[in-house]
């Protein structure tokens, strides 16, 4: 019978499977290589699901920045041609309660409402 790392003897039939080692340090090299490649596993795009990434850290970011068939590439380091890409100054204007109104409304029915006015920027 054949003997395992561990020193305990398993089965011919599972040395004749391929297998090297007993069932209890199979199940310790799968549950490492189980925890080991959950963090593999990531959702690509909104609707794919789960895709293994890969074992080493080149081939999970180049599979990452590639997308899937519903996604376009992921850019990194695009520039941004055109006005309306850039962000703005935008300048907030600040009200003042002036008092009170009553309105009908779309349906008829009167409505209390704020009047605001606006206060000079500075």
């Amino acid at each position: 019978m054949p003997y395992c790392r561990c020193g305990n003897e398993f089965s011919e039939a599972r040395a004749g499977l391929g297998f090297d080692c007993c069932l209890e340090c199979g199940k310790k090299e799968a549950a490492a290589e189980i925890a080991r490649r959950a963090l593999m596993i990531a959702p690509i795009s909104h609707k794919s699901g789960y895709t293994y990434l890969g074992s080493d850290q080149a081939m999970q970011r180049q599979r990452l920045l590639e997308g899937s068939a519903k996604t376009p590439r992921m850019e990194t380091d695009a520039r941004v041609n055109g006005r309306a890409a850039r962000p703005r100054q935008v300048e907030h204007r600040r009200y003042e309660l002036a008092g009170w109104e009553f309105k009908p409304d779309k349906q008829g029915i009167r409505r209390k409402r704020a009047r605001l006015r606006e206060l000079p920027t500075e």
